[in-house]
């Protein structure tokens, strides 16, 4: 059995020796060279493919407008940047250990008596002193007798006030400022009395500090 490829080549092989046959007609008729071998024409490349440009056509570079904003001015150099100058760090110092600020020495209060009597004290001074050291008058010197035993002392008293038994406290001042012949009966004092209980404190607030 044949292979179907046999039949294929039949008409080709044909085609060709037909060619030759022509060829060597033709060369005999133009009076060719002997001994050369007809050649086969090639196809041109350029009749075979057709020429493709490589480069696209770049498209038409258009003037510039006379319009357009002119060329900026070249700006000019700037000038050198001055280096500028390390300031120094200052060194530290240690800051000295804040003083204790003085206390404000207070004020000593000025005793009453260095200020005077009271103006009630007026009537009782009539017969009496009452600062330290002072002589006694008519009665006896009252300072540092707040407290104490009345009738004690190197003033003559009368035996009745010395016999009373009382203490020169708040309350039996009070009392003795206001009526002294009534609190004691027989003494020599010769004194109306103080009838304003409010006076009468101000005499008795004064002895408690004459002492």
């Amino acid at each position: 059995m044949r292979h179907p490829r046999a039949h294929s080549r039949g008409p080709v092989t044909s085609s060709i020796a037909l060619g030759l046959g022509l060829a060597l007609a033709l060369c005999a008729c133009s009076g060719g060279q002997e001994g050369e071998a007809p050649t086969t024409p090639e196809p041109s490349a350029s009749a075979a493919t057709p020429e493709i440009s490589a480069e696209p056509e770049s498209p038409p570079t258009s003037a510039p407008s006379e319009s357009a904003a002119p060329q900026a001015e070249a700006s000019p150099e700037p000038s050198p940047t001055p280096t500028p100058t390390p300031t120094p760090t200052p060194t530290e110092t240690k800051a000295a250990p804040a003083s204790k600020p003085t206390p404000t020495p207070m004020p000593t209060p000025e005793p009453v008596a260095a200020a005077g009597p009271p103006a009630a004290f007026g009537r009782c001074a009539v017969c009496h002193n009452a600062e330290k050291g002072a002589p006694d008058k008519l009665g006896p010197n009252l300072f540092g007798t707040f407290g104490h035993p009345m009738g004690q002392g190197s003033f003559g008293y009368s035996d009745a006030l010395k016999n009373a038994g009382l203490t020169m406290d708040e309350a039996t001042l009070h009392q003795w400022l206001e009526n002294p012949r009534k609190l004691v009966p027989g003494n020599r004092m010769s004194f109306p009395g103080i009838k304003d209980a409010a006076k009468r404190q101000e005499i008795i607030d004064y002895l408690k500090k004459q002492r």
